[in-house]
């Protein structure tokens, strides 16, 4: 199943930058360095820990975000973690009202997207914070300039069917076998403010051209808000076939015994790079610094690789196997690596599929 991979991942946060990939390396550290558990952290901890809190901004579903608060809360019990969840498209929308109407609540926001982060950090929205841990990832998987935003994981996408409705040898093996007319109406995708969905209608339409996307609609495909509302779908049989098949929700279904089938196209997977970074103006900045330590360190990317509601594949230099055994580089991966081309078709990419999915 995994593939031969492209690295192809862009976390430069100018515009111009992102066109070429630029080697970069985290500013000099500043603030003392101390030992928390089994990572070391730059936050003041009896600071973080008199603030008590930290609010999160994240695309996650529920059960994901709830699991990354649980953990942190647990490490840290005298700060009370919260959330905020919605799909990035959706939250970014939220953050940017708020902080126009001078409301600055939020301390640490996770894109689904590095498209969105980017721009976010273009309205200096961002807070500059070089983190000790930043030393254990390559420069391509931090913000340029460094402390801005880091790639807290990677999720990717194929093909899925249901096992009891559909036969392995008519399942789709490819992208153009999705067009089939025999897949119309049972069908499921994510909406438009998902930025995986997003990524995948960007990679398929620069393989395939436009028409691939114009026959696709065809197919009347039902749209949802959360992987977990696709593959619950996916599992009952209300839908055949899922064509945004994140490789996370399929190892939590089949580990579940769900009649459920994963395909991985030889075109590649479009893939993308959850960004994760430090608000300015953040209410708790200290809690904050310790939550992007945590994220960034062997600990927290455990919990985000291996809890079964998150499941994302980590790109820290000394990260183990995700799940199954199987690493990033095991996969084709197809990311976005032309920035200015990436955001400048958003809004193509929004009117498009709400007038697909009959949101318009």
């Amino acid at each position: 199943m995994p593939k031969t991979p492209t690295r192809r991942f862009a976390l430069q946060a100018g515009l111009a930058a992102a066109l070429v990939p630029v080697g970069h390396q985290a500013a000099a550290q500043t603030r003392p360095v101390t030992k928390v558990l089994d990572f070391t952290t730059s936050a003041d901890m009896a600071k973080a820990e008199q603030e008590g809190a930290l609010l999160f901004y994240t695309h996650d579903g529920e059960a994901g975000a709830a699991a990354a608060m649980d953990a942190f809360s647990a490490d840290f019990p005298k700060i009370k973690a919260s959330y905020v969840r919605a799909q990035t498209g959706a939250l970014y929308s939220k953050i940017l009202a708020e902080r126009s109407a001078g409301r600055f609540d939020v301390d640490v926001i996770q894109f689904s997207d590095v498209g969105t982060a980017i721009d976010f950090d273009k309205r200096g929205a961002f807070e500059t914070y070089n983190s000790p841990q930043a030393a254990f990832y390559e420069s391509e998987f931090l913000s340029d300039p460094a402390g801005h935003y880091f790639c807290s994981g990677m999720t990717f996408a194929g093909i899925a069917y249901n096992t009891d409705k559909v036969k392995a040898e008519d399942a789709p093996k490819t992208w153009k076998d999705l067009l089939d007319p025999r897949w119309a109406n049972v069908t499921s995708t994510k909406q438009s403010t998902s930025g995986m969905q997003f990524v995948e209608w960007y990679e398929l339409r620069k393989l395939y051209g436009d028409d691939y996307w114009k026959a696709f609609s065809k197919q009347k495909p039902h749209g949802f808000d959360s992987r977990a509302q696709l593959f619950d779908r996916l599992a009952k049989g209300d839908d055949k076939i899922c064509a945004l098949a994140e490789w996370a929700a399929y190892v939590l279904y089949h580990d579940r015994k769900a009649p459920i089938a994963f395909v991985a196209p030889e075109d590649g997977l479009p893939a993308t790079a959850l960004a994760t970074g430090m608000v300015s103006k953040a209410p708790h900045p200290e809690a904050a610094r310790l939550f992007i330590d945590w994220l960034m360190s062997l600990r927290g990317q455990a919990v985000y690789q291996q809890h079964p509601d998150l499941l994302y594949g980590s790109v820290r230099k000394d990260a183990p196997p995700m799940p199954g055994g199987v690493r990033l580089r095991d996969f084709k991966l197809l990311v976005p690596s032309d920035m200015q081309d990436f955001l400048g078709v958003r809004k193509k990419f929004n009117a498009d599929w709400n007038a697909m999915l009959g949101l318009l």
